[in-house]
């Protein structure tokens, strides 16, 4: 469970709960009116319209002088929305799930972005330090603007201005992303068969922008949600992740041809990455020959465990979520209320609480 502190939606909620039990009584009465035609009657004052010999309840479209019927009347089409009181209710009740849903996945996405400026403080990369500020600078803003406000929610003009900056936002993180990429196709392309000395310096170096590639899918993903949660439904999940949806892909293709990248080396060089070690060579290979006709274990030397480890991780193409977002504004909102405090229960939680 998610403890709700915004002072401004715990209003929100007090306010909207007493006239939930009541508004949902008659939300089916709001659906039906809505899937008909409804019409008003426009009468001269004082008039009243025939009432139907037929039907019960019901009058005809015309009313009565003193020598019978004087006139039609004329009809003009009702929007249900509008009218009713019934829409009021449900309004506010979808802001209040709006701005429940809004601060519970605005502080996982600010979470998760702490999370990233860690990870990117670890990568040494003293030949283009501006590169890295530049993914901590898209990161410090995007997680400024992921946290949670009340009032930004609720006010049209800047959730449009968020929505502004997350979009610029998105632009550098793409042209960030798309360098690394490219950065990793280089230099797969330019050693195809690298010695064990420059092999060694190139995992180095793949280990960094491969890093820089895990941060920039996560940041984007992260992006992707807050367009969404600042639509407020307005904007579809497949429009919000769809930038990031082309560049997940076209980094996961990268990834692969750096796995097969990979895959040559090991099998050249003839790595045992199973049990941490590579195949002599040269005069090594030599004075080792015969104690490796005994034991096959004198025609390896030991392979750095670190190395083995980066080798296996750059070779997995595996990168971001490729599932589906969710659509967290068609869910249901379970608010629980416990010992005066509010709670969210995310779908996804309900089976794990």
């Amino acid at each position: 469970m998610f403890e709700i502190t915004d002072s401004t939606v715990i209003a929100r909620i007090s306010q909207t709960l007493p006239a939930v039990a009541e508004t949902a009584t008659r939300t089916a009465a709001s659906k039906a009116l809505k899937s008909m035609e409804v019409y008003k009657a426009i009468l001269p004052s004082g008039k009243k319209l025939v009432k139907s010999k037929d039907m019960a309840g019901a009058v005809r479209g015309f009313f009565r002088g003193a020598k019978g019927i004087k006139s039609q009347a004329n009809l003009v089409k009702v929007d249900v929305s509008k009218t009713t009181a019934v829409a009021n209710g449900v309004a506010n009740v979808i802001n209040v799930g709006s701005l429940v849903v809004g601060q519970y996945y605005m502080s996982e996405i600010s979470s998760k972005l702490e999370d990233m400026t860690k990870s990117i403080d670890k990568i040494s990369d003293f030949q283009d330090r501006e590169f890295k500020s530049r993914i901590l600078s898209v990161i410090t803003l995007v997680g400024e603007i992921s946290q949670f406000s009340s009032e930004i929610m609720e006010d049209d003009d800047q959730r449009t201005l968020k929505h502004s900056a997350l979009e610029n936002l998105k632009a550098t993180a793409t042209e960030l992303l798309g360098q690394v990429n490219i950065t990793i196709s280089d230099i797969t392309k330019k050693t195809p068969n690298p010695d064990y000395k420059d092999y060694q310096s190139k995992v180095d170096d793949f280990k960094m922008l491969v890093g820089y590639q895990n941060v920039l899918v996560a940041v984007l993903e992260e992006i992707s949600k807050l367009t969404y949660l600042l639509g407020k439904g307005s904007i579809s999940a497949e429009r919000s992740y769809a930038s990031y949806n082309k560049y997940l892909e076209q980094s996961v293709q990268t990834r692969t041809l750096l796995g097969q990248w990979h895959d040559r080396q090991v099998k050249t060089l003839r790595i045992d990455l199973d049990n941490e070690r590579i195949s002599k060579a040269g005069f090594e290979a030599v004075i080792s020959a015969i104690p490796g006709l005994i034991d096959d274990k004198f025609n390896y030397k030991e392979l750095k465990q670190s190395l083995a480890h980066e080798i296996s991780t750059q070779a997995n193409p595996t990168l971001g979520s490729s599932e589906a977002p969710n659509q967290v504004y068609n869910e249901d909102v379970a608010i629980i209320i416990k010992d005066g405090k509010y709670y969210y229960l995310p779908e996804a939680s309900d089976t794990k609480d």
